[in-house]
């Protein structure tokens, strides 16, 4: 079920990149009122992200 229809705080961000070049993506979902604890694992796992310093072609 899509998490706007559940009401649970949830988040996906790029946290890789496959042999292909295509981006790997990770969803975080919390509980109903935990999104200060959503955003901390978020930040969390950027700081460890292979791809933390990757910033597109402009």
């Amino acid at each position: 079920m899509p998490l706007h229809v559940t009401g649970l705080p949830g988040l996906a961000m790029r946290f890789g990149t496959s042999r292909e070049g295509l981006p790997i993506s990770v969803q975080v979902v919390g509980a109903w009122q935990t999104e200060s604890t959503i955003l901390h694992v978020a930040s969390l796992l950027e700081s460890v992200s292979p791809v933390r310093d990757l910033f597109p072609d402009l």
